[in-house]
This record gives structure tokens, sequence and C-alpha cells, in this order.
């Protein structure tokens, strides 16, 4: 029991789902643990580089894709690979979204970062995952889940995060990002979970081995997809009702007025 005096409102956690969601309205991020099976890691860590490099080739090599700050993310790649659909779909990480976003969320994004080791990363850089804005809500527009496929500590680059620091406006100064940053640590399998507008960066990776995760931002239905998934996936998984919402499908911007009308009148019919 936890003693207080003058105090007349309590938060009530009772599911594993809000205790985290309380850690992220708080302090901005939190760590599931043990989330992904480890039969799917080795499955995920050669999905990944197979796909960057395929990617890669495609944009002309990698050194194209330094060159707009590219290099070391995979871009999608559950449009290629039904397994990182399956990363993201977690129940356990789909609750901690539904109790801070509601129950209609979409999935905005999902990357493949590769840190290599001593490499180059421009995510090395303090941002936040909804980048160039400098507001705060009182609910979440957007969670971030980075899945640890290999491990995240200080020697790989793993995530470091600044706490609190999405209920700021302005990026904290420099004396304060020294004295206030924290690594956010992972094992193979976990979740790092967090507000998206939490400033974040990723470590050096001092490890000698790549450091592999898998991005993905969950968010309220009004903001854009990054990239249009039900383009990108050709209309696979249109008739799952979950997935229709959760991959966007039901928000894809119409193309006339005309088709805006007839999707309501589908709806309504059905």
């Amino acid at each position: 029991m936890i003693k207080s005096y003058g105090v007349r409102e309590t938060t009530a956690v009772g599911t594993e789902a809000e205790r985290h969601a309380e850690e992220i309205r708080l302090c901005g991020f939190t760590v599931l643990r043990g989330v992904v099976r480890a039969e799917y890691l080795d499955a995920a860590r050669a999905g990944l580089d197979r796909l960057y490099a395929e990617q890669a080739a495609a944009a002309g090599g990698a050194d194209r894709l330094a060159r707009i700050n590219d290099a070391n993310i995979v871009r999608c790649p559950l449009a290629q690979d039904d397994l990182f659909l399956e990363l993201v779909t977690q129940p356990r990480l789909l609750a901690v979204a539904a109790a801070l976003l509601g129950e209609y969320f979409v999935l905005q994004q999902q990357n493949g970062v590769i840190n290599p080791p001593a490499g180059d990363n421009y995510q090395a850089a303090w941002h936040r995952d909804l980048p160039y804005q400098h507001f705060v809500s009182s609910r979440p527009l957007a969670l971030s889940a980075l899945v640890c496929i290999d491990p995240f500590t200080a020697e790989t680059g793993g995530t470091c995060v600044l706490p609190g620091s999405h209920k700021s406006e302005q990026f904290p100064s420099a004396d304060y990002v020294r004295a206030h940053e924290r690594g956010a640590v992972g094992d193979p399998g976990d979740v790092l979970v967090f507000d998206s507008m939490l400033y974040h960066r990723a470590g050096t990776n001092r490890s000698g081995r790549l450091r592999r995760g898998l991005n993905n931002v969950l968010g309220l239905p009004l903001l854009q997809q990054q990239i249009s998934l039900p383009r990108a996936l050709g209309g696979r998984f249109a008739e799952d009702p979950f997935l229709r919402k959760f991959l966007g499908y039901e928000t894809e911007p119409a193309g006339s007025s005309f088709e805006w009308r007839g999707r309501r009148l589908e709806k309504l019919a059905g």
C-alpha cells in the first residue's frame, strides 16, 4: 500500500495494458517484455537483411540511399513479407494501443531499422516520429512500437529517450539532454512502445554486429500514412474486418466525390 495524504483521485489499473498505458502517459515510454516468440526472430533478421538488399538494388545501390538519408532502412517490409504484419499485430501490443488510442487506430508506417557497427546513422540525431511538430496534445496522436529483433543495449546502439519530452513543445536544452537522457534496454522479442511525440534517438553500435529493429507507428485515422498500405498491398487483407481498418483501407483518400459517396453508399447497403 502506498501512503499518501490530501489525495482524492488515483489512477486505477487492472490489466497489463493499463499499466503500460499509464507509463506512456506519464513518462512517455514503456517496454513490453517477451512479446515476439524466438522462432520469429531468426526469420525477421534474415527477412530484413534480404529485403534491404533488394530495396537497395532497386534504388541503384546503397550509396544512393545514403544520399537521401535512407541507408539501412527497410521501407514497408510487410508489403513484401507477411511475417512483418504478424510482428505488428501481436495481441499484447494492440491492447496497449487500444488503451491509449481507442478502438480505431491505423498503422501509419512500418520500417525496418538496421544499425551497423560503428556506422553512420542519421537516426542517432534526436527526433520525434511525428517530426517537425512543436505542440503537445492532451492525449496521444500516435504510438511508436519498436520491436527489438536483436538486443537493444548501450553496446549495440539501443534507443535513448528523453522521459516526459512528449509533454514539451520545445526540444530541451543541451544541458537537460545530457543530464536526463536514458537508454531503453530491450532483449530480442521485447517491444519499446512510446508516444510518437517523445524525443528519442538511436545510439552508436559498438558491438561489432548488426542491431536490427522494426519500428511501427500506430496512429489515429486522421493522420496520413507514410506509404499507402492499401496500394502497397494491392488489396490484400481488405476482407479482414480488423486489418481493413488497421491497414488504412477505410481511411485511404477517395479519388473523387463520386468515389467518396460510393464508399458510403456501399456501407449503407451492407
